[in-house]
């Protein structure tokens, strides 16, 4: 069985007093899974990740922490840039790749974030790797041509490069889901997971693959979601601002 993923994605909200709330919330709630049954990851702003580190290891807690994006480049003139590198000295276990808004907002290739997960890689960083349809794409039953074109590449650089094996996961946003408050049905997710398996299935294994969900997760509708058999764990967006409710999500 594969253990499950709960990764909370503050995209550009949060302070410092935040961080410091999470630690309490975790303390304070004692979740009833540890570190053995999931991950717990947390992804603030790159401008509180040292400090965040430092507060995590100082409390044993069972968060991880996660980096919302990271450079194409290893090194260089690149203004403004984060290394792979870089968050590995940091401490940072897991990092984004290919977040929808980065596609639709920064004009992402799918090469870049091939890169991106291969540099990663490189630092031993576990990458997360995000893929989802726009709403035209879902309703002009295209869906899963669309998901197929983003995960090729991917599936491409895996085999090539010889990383059959190494730990990593696969985000499935629905970009019409994506902070709209509307969420895919448990079938519907479930359906694009269990396609999403099959086609990395082609290049690499997807045993230990972890392929989790992502697009209005709340503890409401958190359980039926992760009932389903290639639904394994969550990348959560508004809910993962507030301490209480992730810790919830993070004891389903």
């Amino acid at each position: 069985m594969r253990k499950r993923l709960i990764a909370g994605n503050w995209k550009l909200n949060g302070d410092w007093s935040l961080c410091q709330q999470f630690i309490a919330a975790f303390a304070a709630e004692k979740p009833a899974k540890q570190q053995a049954d999931v991950d717990v990851i947390v992804c603030p702003p790159a401008v509180y990740l040292a400090r965040f580190a430092e507060l995590i290891q100082s409390e044993s807690s069972l968060l991880q922490l996660g980096a919302q994006d990271v450079s194409t480049e290893k090194q260089g003139a690149y203004t403004g840039e984060i290394a792979a590198t870089m968050l590995s000295e940091l401490a940072v276990g897991y990092g984004i790749a290919g977040h929808s808004e980065r596609r639709h907002r920064f004009a992402e290739t799918d090469q870049q974030v091939v890169n991106k997960m291969l540099n990663l890689f490189a630092a031993n960083v576990t990458p997360i790797v995000c893929v989802g349809e726009p709403i035209e794409q879902r309703e002009a039953g295209k869906a899963e041509d669309f998901i197929e074109s983003q995960l090729i590449p991917v599936a491409t650089a895996l085999a090539e490069q010889g990383l059959n094996g190494r730990p990593m996961a696969i985000a499935y946003e629905p970009i019409w889901a994506v902070g709209t408050g509307k969420s895919a049905t448990p079938e519907q997710a479930q359906s694009m997971h269990a396609y999403i398996r099959s086609v990395i299935a082609r290049f690499i294994d997807t045993d230990e693959l972890r392929v989790i969900y992502g697009g209005s997760v709340t503890p409401d509708n958190a359980t039926a979601l992760m009932a389903m058999p290639d639904i394994d764990g969550a990348l959560i967006g508004g809910a993962s601002l507030d301490p209480k409710q992730f810790v919830a999500l993070a004891n389903v």
